[in-house]
């Protein structure tokens, strides 16, 4: 290569290189200058907290069972019971929020729940275990049967069907 080519390439990587480093020192300017706005846009953030928000089913459900899933049944059964206040006649919920009740140690009001879940939808299999499960669980025998026959009586080939089965010759 000739002396006058290498003398203008290394003339060019100079300008390109200059050029990057003007171009970082004006977008470092940028952030320092435009950083106490951004923090100070940020800073009423508390206020978004007051805002209404927008429960749904779905999203306090996957809250419930983040409660449920961490042992914290208490916390579980207070998102249900809004989720209930959503959709009042879910069955689904009502198992859900029974379950927690039993672990929280609220049997009779696990009970109730569960039986609630039975009487607006007598097709939920898995209501049907839940309950036979907390009664067996509580000493009640013979409810605890008759609910888990009828669980298994629904679909004995499902899981909740097999389940219930083999609870009932424990």
């Amino acid at each position: 290569m000739s002396e006058e080519k290498e003398e203008t390439s290394w003339a060019s990587v100079a300008i390109l290189a200059a050029a990057a480093l003007a171009i970082a020192l004006l977008v470092w300017r940028s952030y320092v200058n435009d950083a106490p706005r951004v923090q100070a846009y940020r800073a009423p953030a508390a206020a978004v907290s007051t805002m209404p928000r927008i429960e749904t089913a779905p999203s306090l459900g996957a809250l419930a069972e983040s409660h449920f899933s961490a042992r914290r049944y208490d916390e579980a059964a207070k998102v249900y019971r809004r989720m209930l206040e959503l959709q009042p006649k879910d069955a689904a919920i009502y198992n859900e929020l029974g379950l927690a009740l039993h672990y929280s140690g609220k049997g009779d009001e696990a009970v109730a729940a569960l039986k609630k879940a039975t009487t607006l939808d007598p097709r939920l299999q898995r209501a049907w275990l839940s309950l036979g499960f907390v009664l067996k669980s509580l000493g009640r025998e013979k409810p605890a049967r008759a609910a888990l026959e009828r669980a298994v009586a629904l679909d004995p080939a499902s899981a909740p069907g097999v389940e219930a089965a083999s609870m009932l010759r424990r």
